[in-house]
């Protein structure tokens, strides 16, 4: 019994690391894309702050952290991930396809998208334990999977951060009203 009431908080505690991940990589990425658009950033930045905060409430519930919700869990999951698509497709818009995917990018947001998501499928669909019971109960889980494919993601973002950010103008750029390069 202690140690279900234990797993059972520290789940809890694990789906809150996942919510505090992905409001981390969201901030950076809206920081530097829209530097030179304020009310833009300050939107996008609370839009992800109240996701994440919802996603944290979530994991937090009770009855959210029972086998039934599992599902659930995973959709809410992508959908926070998901909503990234909609500040890249703004970016897109405003600085055009060829900036965005070549100095701007937004190809390592689509590949770390595509990590996320893999990894949520994977995990929502108890794979690879429910194709074969019994010989995944310690070892190559979906969770662990699951866990796998997040940190692949925080790294192809983390590079897609350090190309983004060398390609931004200054604040003094900004006030002169020089945009980036289309």
């Amino acid at each position: 019994v202690i140690f279900a009431e234990l797993s059972i908080k520290i789940f809890r505690l694990d789906y809150c690391g996942i919510s505090i991940l992905i409001i981390a990589s969201f901030i950076p990425w809206i920081y530097y894309g829209f530097y030179c658009e304020f009310g833009t950033k300050i939107a996008y930045l609370l839009i992800t702050a109240l996701l994440g905060g919802g996603c944290i409430i979530a994991s937090m519930w009770d009855k959210f952290a029972t086998p039934e919700y599992r599902t659930y869990r995973a959709l809410l999951f992508m959908a926070f991930g998901l909503f990234g698509f909609v500040p890249t497709c703004h970016y897109v818009l405003l600085f055009g396809f060829k900036y965005a995917f070549t100095t701007g990018a937004a190809q390592w947001l689509v590949v770390m998208a595509v990590l996320y998501i893999t990894g949520a499928c994977l995990y929502a669909a108890r794979i690879p334990e429910r194709l074969a019971p019994g010989y995944f109960d310690i070892w190559f889980q979906s969770h662990q999977i699951f866990h796998i494919f997040v940190v692949a993601a925080a790294c192809v973002h983390y590079y897609g951060l350090c190309v983004l950010s060398m390609h931004q103008p200054n604040f003094n750029d900004c006030r002169k009203g020089i945009a980036p390069a289309m």
